[in-house]
């Protein structure tokens, strides 16, 4: 199942970088799995991940959280949550396409925070995805 958790981030990342709506409102492609140093704001990180068996006695499974970030440097919060909006129209509901798997991403929770710098807004979104492999 290890090997399903890069699949998985790595189809998130995809599926984000082909949103036309997302890449638009970040002004550019945006999203990262490793942020380089000095990258302008707007932008988002596919991130922290956690698994947890969820197998039957005939099928081999995984429930998967995934957390998404959103980093704004906007005053206010406006473009945040409208970026975090775009973000959870394409995860939300989603049947990414990943090979050998059953798989139905769904939205838990959101949160945005301001970081310690005082002027970068960070927003949160955690997925779970449910995996069944044969």
């Amino acid at each position: 199942m290890t090997d399903f958790a890069v699949t998985l981030q790595t189809a998130v990342y995809n599926v984000l970088l082909a949103s036309t709506p997302l890449t638009t409102a970040l002004g550019g492609n945006n999203i990262y799995d490793f942020v380089p140093e000095g990258t302008a704001f707007p932008y988002v990180k596919v991130g922290d991940q956690t698994m947890v068996d969820d197998g039957t006695k005939n099928k081999k499974g995984s429930d998967f959280t995934l957390i998404v970030h959103t980093f704004s440097r906007y005053r206010g919060s406006k473009e945040i949550k409208e970026i975090m909006s775009l973000v959870y129209d394409v995860l939300h509901e989603s049947s990414l396409s990943v090979s050998g798997a059953f798989n139905n991403m769904r939205f838990e929770f959101s949160d945005i925070i301001k970081e310690n710098d005082g002027l970068t807004t960070h927003g949160m979104q955690r997925f779970r995805v449910f995996v069944l492999t044969n």
